[in-house]
This record gives C-alpha cells, structure tokens and sequence, in this order.
C-alpha cells in the first residue's frame, strides 16, 4: 500500500497491521456524496493488495459517524437522474446503483477484517456500510436509522440485503418499515453492535485494541473464518442485491426522494443538529 493515499473522503492512517480509515466530509456530516461511492471501491482494492494489513477501522473524527446518502451532492453531478423519463435514464440508475454497491460488496467479500466504530449518526447508505463489515463497535451517542423508507427509497446497497444475517428479519422489518431511530443501546440489544463503549474517546480506543487483538491471531485462520461464515449467505445476498438493483432502476423517482429528503432537513434532531 503506498504510504499516503490520495483520497477526497476518506484520510489513511497506519498503525503496524492496523489501517484507520478516517471520513474526511465533516462539513455535511460526512454524508456520502460520489466521491465516497466512487473512491470506497479504490480504497478496499489497495487493502486487499496489502499484506501488511489485517484489520481496517472505519471511523469519523466528526459529531457523526455519517448521515448517509448526500442526495443533493448525487442530483448536482448526475442532473440527467432528474429530467424527463427514458429508457438511457434508467440503465444509468441501474449501472450507478451498482457501482454504489461494489465498494460495500468488496468490504465483505474481503479477506481483511473490517470494523466500523460508530458516533452519532448512522444513517442510510451509512448502515449499508457498517452492515457490510465484520463488526461493530460504538459509542453510547450513536444512533441508527435504516431512513430510506421515509424518503420514498427501497434501501438497495445491501441493509436489507444482510441485515437479517446479523439483526434477524423481524429486527430488520421493524427497521426497514418504521424508518425510525434507534439508540446505540437498542443496537446492542438487537446484536447490530457487538461492543458498546461510553463515550468517543473510549469508543476510539477500545477498537483499536480489539482490531490489535484481531490482528495477533494466525491471519489465514481468522481470514479463512470469516469466508466460511460469509459463505453461508453469500448466493443469496448477491442475488437479492441484483434484484434491488434492478428493481429501483425501473421504479425510483429520484424527484420524490429530493422532495422527502427536503422535508426531512426541515425536522428538528433529525440531521440539522
């Protein structure tokens, strides 16, 4: 891995066999716009290529781990996604719904251990990720939200898709069909977060003590672990990502999600702390 890794979202920091994965999009809440979606797929490349690396943490040095999709950033850079109906449109939304699956699909079909360590928000596309990764650790400020319900969004980056794995589907539906928050300690209570710490501080250090611990265990058993697992879901999530996709590509109204997405900025303690 080259010492210093150019990237617009996200900032690279090594500690022997661990690699810190910093949000650099604190200005909005570190939502993620397409330069996180476009760049995410590069980032895990480089990982897997390294064989320094066992454990990457994904983190945030802001108030909030990231609140998830940036529809206004996505809107200003693909305007096309918001004009007149036709057939090109819609093959455009398939092929980007698919590339804003590739980077999350590359997290766990990995073999490095990846963790998430959550503050504040986690909202949308945000849950997508940490879904996607071995574990999860955060602090008792977090908050988690599968929102795309309520801004007219079938959730298509892999919630639904491995959520039932990790929270089983009833916790799933609850959260699929409310779109409502829940606190770090419901998370724990439903098995989304596997260690709960105090506060931020504690959330960082603790982490980085579980990816150490991680890290001092044979690589290829704990590697191989994990593909094994994995393995016993991976057809159908592939299958049901495919279909998502396909789905929302002929069905999303990106006018209706701006429209919601809007409405939900207006409403206190939502994102506009």
């Amino acid at each position: 891995m080259r010492e210093k890794m150019n990237f617009a979202f996200f900032k690279t920091e090594k500690q022997d066999d661990i690699l810190i994965v910093t949000f650099n999009n604190t200005q909005k809440m570190n939502a993620m716009n397409l330069a996180f979606f476009e760049e995410l797929p590069l980032l895990v490349e480089e990982i897997e290529k390294d064989d320094s690396v066992k454990v990457v943490i994904f983190r945030s040095d802001a108030k909030h781990f990231s609140v998830g999709l940036d529809v206004f950033d996505l809107g200003q850079k693909m305007p096309d996604l918001l004009k007149t109906e036709t057939k090109a449109k819609r093959v455009k939304l398939y092929n980007l719904i698919k590339k804003m699956q590739l980077g999350m699909n590359m997290i766990e079909e990995g073999k490095k251990i990846y963790i998430a360590a959550v503050n504040g928000y986690c909202i949308g596309g945000a849950l997508d990720l940490i879904a996607a990764c071995d574990l999860r650790t955060a602090s008792m400020d977090a908050k988690f939200s599968l929102r795309e319900t309520k801004l007219a969004i079938i959730a298509d980056l892999g919630s639904l898709q491995r959520l039932p794995f990790i929270i089983g589907s009833a916790n799933t539906k609850y959260l699929a069909f409310t779109g409502k928050d829940i606190t770090a300690k419901e998370a724990k209570e439903m098995h989304l977060i596997n260690e709960l710490y105090e506060n931020k501080e504690e959330l960082d250090k603790k982490t980085l003590e579980l990816a150490k611990e991680i890290a001092e265990n044979p690589f290829d058993a704990v590697s191989g672990a994990k593909k094994f697992i994995n393995n016993l879901s991976e057809k159908i999530k592939k299958e049901e990502l495919e279909k998502i996709a396909t789905h929302n590509s002929a069905f999303l109204d990106f006018e209706e999600v701006a429209y919601y997405f809007q409405k939900s900025l207006q409403k206190k303690g939502v994102i506009n702390e």
